[in-house]
């Protein structure tokens, strides 16, 4: 049956006062606590997991080239974004993830060919992730 979508990984971040979500190419969470307004890729801070933190069928499946979603809650907003694996994932990062629309890889690149980066969130969404400790909820699926 198409469409159907198999969890992978959940995690949760928070809102922060300096999320700006502006990046024309990449969308990030960070386990950092704090965060510049020059962070303008990041949607969430305090993050509870990063990439060395998946588990090995996670990885495997990343490391694929499937396709996959990472579907984003916050209050009453849900984002979905596409993107894809790739083979030389090496999701080896401890603090940061990065979902990205180019095919850039690093230690903390997670998806690359995303439909979506984080300027192209819902305006009154991002206003609602820049409340200090807002729970922002995180799922990443693989699309089957």
């Amino acid at each position: 049956m198409p469409g159907q979508r198999t969890l992978l990984e959940s995690f949760t971040a928070r809102g922060h006062p300096n999320v700006r979500s502006s990046h024309e190419t990449t969308l990030e969470f960070t386990k950092a606590s704090q965060l510049t307004t020059r962070g303008d890729c990041i949607a969430g801070v305090e993050a509870s997991l990063a990439p060395a933190d998946f588990k090995e069928s996670t990885r495997a499946a990343l490391q694929s080239s499937g396709a996959f979603l990472l579907e984003i809650r916050v209050g009453n907003f849900i984002e979905q974004v596409h993107g894809h694996g790739h083979p030389g994932l090496s999701l080896n990062d401890a603090y940061e993830m990065v979902f990205r629309k180019s095919q850039y890889l690093s230690g903390r690149t997670v998806l690359v060919s995303c439909d979506k980066a984080a300027m192209d969130f819902d305006p009154k969404m991002k206003k609602v992730m820049q409340r200090p400790g807002q729970l922002i909820d995180v799922a990443l699926y693989k699309l089957d």
